[in-house]
């Protein structure tokens, strides 16, 4: 699969991976709700990530797959928008949105690019940072598109042993506008207990059922009245 995007490490590990010291990370600057609702799901996926075809731990697919259908159910209006896709070119760095719902993430990237990039997917050069890709975003104003303005933090996350990339960091800095928006964060950060697994998403955090845990009932009524139905998790990359 073509690279026309740079975005974080996958975050998938075959079995016995994982024994790599964890990176230092930076301060984890979030408001508590905000690391609390991050905080459930980075736990959830650690321990309970879906599996590739070839044994390797999709956990950076799994957080993604989780807050997309937050954001589904909440007709789009979550504050946590995952994998949008900046235009680098632009000053500052543009979201790339659905034209008709402002607050959704383009679906399809090669379609966009051949359609608004100058010379479109001949003259367009993956892999070398012209489209930026952070884990997650988190906007002041759910309605409105996660522009430099509307950003509250840029949010990357990290499983071990996927190391903080300086480049990528000056980028997300770029497109949150002030260095101090910018938060890596991972399990460590979270005080993850590793018994996920044996909790229910109901029974588990209370903290989460006050923030997310919003975004998934009020999203599940709307969809109950006729709003958009949740897109399926990631299945396994083979």
């Amino acid at each position: 699969m073509t690279d026309y995007a740079q975005g974080s490490g996958s975050g998938a590990m075959a079995p016995g991976q994982g024994k790599t010291n964890a990176v230092r990370l930076r301060p984890n600057a979030l408001d508590v709700q905000d690391r609390q609702a991050l905080c459930f799901t980075i736990c959830k996926c650690n321990t309970m990530p879906p599996v590739g075809s070839k044994g390797q731990m999709l956990k950076q697919q799994c957080v993604s797959g989780r807050l997309k259908t937050a954001d589904a159910l909440a007709n789009y209006q979550s504050p946590y928008k995952a994998e949008v896709n900046y235009d680098m070119s632009q000053d500052p760095p543009a979201p790339i949105m659905e034209r008709r719902i402002v607050t959704k993430t383009h679906d399809y990237l090669p379609g966009w690019i051949q359609k608004y990039w100058p010379g479109g997917l001949k003259d367009y050069t993956p892999g070398i940072g012209n489209i930026r890709r952070p884990d997650v975003v988190i906007v002041k104003n759910a309605s409105q598109p996660p522009t430099q303005d509307n950003l509250k933090n840029v949010v990357e996350i990290k499983f071990p042993p996927d190391a903080v990339d300086l480049k990528q960091q000056a980028a997300y800095e770029e497109i949150a506008g002030e260095p101090n928006k910018v938060v890596t964060m991972g399990p460590s950060d979270c005080e993850c207990s590793g018994k996920e697994n044996a909790q229910t998403e109901s029974s588990s955090a209370p903290s989460f059922s006050s923030q997310l845990g919003k975004l998934f009932s009020q999203g599940l009524s709307n969809y109950l009245h006729g709003g958009p139905p949740a897109p399926p998790l990631p299945l396994p990359i083979p």
